[in-house]
């Protein structure tokens, strides 16, 4: 797998291909080799953390994370994945810290972060805090439809059968092709028996 020559961005690159290929050992094998050449890039840590948390290792998840905010203290994405392993190990307080470090940074309103925030949230059942994040995100950002369905989503699961649904016609007005928040809400309305 030795490649000369390839900076720590393309050993990046070469592993973001490989995860969202759903290759999470290919994804190890690059982040490895790119940090036994590059071992002060933060980056590298924090795809190194999130292959981690995608094979559910997440003492090593979190190990990465804090590895790439050691060598930078303002790295955003180091912020939202060691939050997310922490909520793995039900340290919830020391997560919402880590979560809102992104706001203190002046990423409070980024679309991608405030979406995985809310995400790992909702994975982890603090749906409150992730309903939180989700309306606040998709205030400033109303014209996203996938923060409308995420909001949807949430909705649902803390029974606001109205306020999903609001949420989910939203995200399907905004883009039509969103099958994914088109069938949620298909469920929700034929779960209460609204076949129109």
């Amino acid at each position: 797998m030795s490649v000369p020559f390839l900076s720590s961005e393309d050993f990046d690159e070469r592993a973001h291909q490989a995860y969202d290929a759903g290759e999470y050992d290919d994804a190890l094998e690059i982040l490895r080799e790119g940090l036994s050449r590059y071992p002060d890039a933060a980056d590298l840590y924090v795809g190194l953390g999130y292959v981690r948390l995608a094979r559910e290792e997440y003492a090593w998840a979190r190990q990465a994370f804090e590895s790439a905010l050691a060598l930078e203290p303002d790295h955003e994405d180091a912020c939202v994945g060691l939050g997310e392993a922490l909520l793995k190990f039900g340290d919830t307080a020391v997560a919402l810290c880590s979560f809102s470090r992104v706001g203190e940074l002046g990423l409070g309103t980024d679309p991608d972060l405030g979406l995985a925030i809310g995400r790992a949230l909702y994975r982890e059942g603090l749906l409150h805090e992730s309903r939180q994040r989700l309306a606040s995100l998709a205030d400033t950002h109303c014209e996203s439809a996938e923060v409308h369905a995420a909001l949807g989503y949430t909705l649902h699961a803390l029974s606001d059968e109205s306020g999903a649904c609001r949420s989910l016609r939203r995200a399907v007005r905004l883009d039509p092709e969103f099958h994914e928040a088109r069938i949620y809400l298909s469920h929700i309305l034929y779960e209460r028996g609204d076949h129109l």
